[in-house]
């Protein structure tokens, strides 16, 4: 596979990636009928389609796209989050704020609350 075709095929699958992040979004917010769920994993999912088009061309019109794409999404998810617990864990499973579940857990043990599970 040459450089060209390696670069074709990277754009087709972050096209596809975003394609499918439509997707996720309309199931997750049917199955779990929360709206900041859905947009966290649509984040994520917008995050991913970015890093392939970086991968696939490293320009910096890319690189800063890239980068402008993972500080909305990280000021979009701190704003969505805060207050909800559910959509916190969410976020913790889709990998965006690991800290947040440490602290948390560090709280609660502070206060002398065991965990389940």
């Amino acid at each position: 596979m040459t450089a060209a075709s390696f670069s074709r095929f990277l754009d087709q699958a972050s096209l596809l990636v975003t394609t499918l992040g439509l997707g996720v979004v309309a199931l997750v917010l049917a199955r779990t009928g929360r709206l900041i769920v859905s947009l966290t994993v649509f984040m994520e999912m917008l995050t991913a389609a970015g890093l392939l088009r970086l991968a696939a061309a490293p320009t910096l019109a890319r690189a800063l796209a890239a980068g402008g794409v993972l500080l909305v999404r990280r000021l979009a998810t701190l704003g969505l989050h805060r207050g909800d617990p559910l959509a916190r864990t969410a976020a913790v499973l889709l990998g965006g704020m690991q800290r947040l579940r440490v602290a948390g857990s560090a709280r609660l043990a502070g206060a002398g609350v065991r965990r389940r599970g």
